[in-house]
């Protein structure tokens, strides 16, 4: 037999519960003996006996002894007026059955309780291993979620750039912000703008960047810009349909009517 089997069998638990011959319990130590798993689950079954054992163990009450030594004493003096054939003792043969089914009705008793026991806690330890799974599936999901956002941002991004009908406009620093530089995709056709700030320092604390278009010199909204750690991505602005060149202001959060000049940070001409 397997040691799976023999573990499975329950041998061990009768074991653990006295249910067992003096025959039969040599023949479970030598197993044990022999299988270091076998000795590890007799080991556990025991335990697990003596767990149940003391979970459910009471102390008699002070006053029990007292109360048998009276019934006791009651019973002997019974026993003087009964006649002689009701004082023979049972037949042997009913004294061992009945020795018997106590022996049997304790020992079930005992094996149901250790079994609720060890059961008990595997099924524990099955519902925590489950609820383990069960988060990191979750986070399995959550990361291919956003990995596939990400992947369809890039390939929309890959497709405006490679788009022969979006124009490249390159916005350079001006003398205060010589490092600065900004990309704006503009499609003259659909009147979409995208940007890519390439390099655009961060603004000050309460302030935020915010587009211009430039046509015959009058500036044109075009929508404030969200700087984020991702830089693969392109940012879509408000639609403009004419534009002769694209300019950066540093406006209050929520940004401005008009563009404040002296905070122009980047621009550049369309078609330079």
């Amino acid at each position: 037999m397997l040691n799976e089997e023999y573990i499975a069998s329950g041998i061990l638990e009768l074991y653990a519960a006295g249910g067992l011959t003096e025959a039969e319990r040599e023949e479970v130590e030598r197993q044990a003996a022999q299988s270091p798993e076998i000795r590890s689950a007799l080991d556990e079954a025991c335990a697990a006996m003596e767990a149940y054992a003391g979970l459910y163990a009471q102390t008699p009450k002070s006053g029990l002894k007292t109360r048998i030594m009276n019934q006791l004493a009651n019973e002997e003096t019974n026993v003087r007026t009964l006649p002689i054939e009701s004082l023979r003792e049972p037949s042997t043969h009913k004294q061992r059955n009945y020795k018997w089914m106590l022996a049997a009705s304790v020992t079930l008793l005992l094996l149901s309780g250790i079994l609720s026991f060890y059961f008990y806690g595997k099924w524990q330890q099955t519902e925590e291993r489950l609820a383990g799974v069960m988060a990191s599936e979750r986070l399995l999901a959550q990361h291919m979620q956003h990995t596939s956002l990400r992947l369809q941002q890039q390939e929309e991004t890959l497709a405006i750039v490679r788009n022969p009908n979006f124009e490249q406009v390159k916005l350079k620093g001006v003398e205060a912000n010589p490092e600065a530089a900004m990309l704006v995709y503009w499609n003259p056709g659909q009147a979409a703008v995208y940007i890519d700030p390439v390099s655009l320092p961060a603004p000050p604390s309460g302030k935020q960047y915010q587009l211009w278009a430039l046509l015959d010199g009058q500036p044109i909204d075009a929508g404030m810009i969200e700087l984020t750690e991702e830089k693969t991505n392109l940012q879509q602005m408000k639609n403009i349909a004419a534009a002769q060149a694209f300019a950066v202001t540093v406006e209050p959060v929520g940004g401005s009517a008009t563009p404040t000049l002296e905070t122009i940070t980047v621009m550049g001409k369309v078609g330079s």
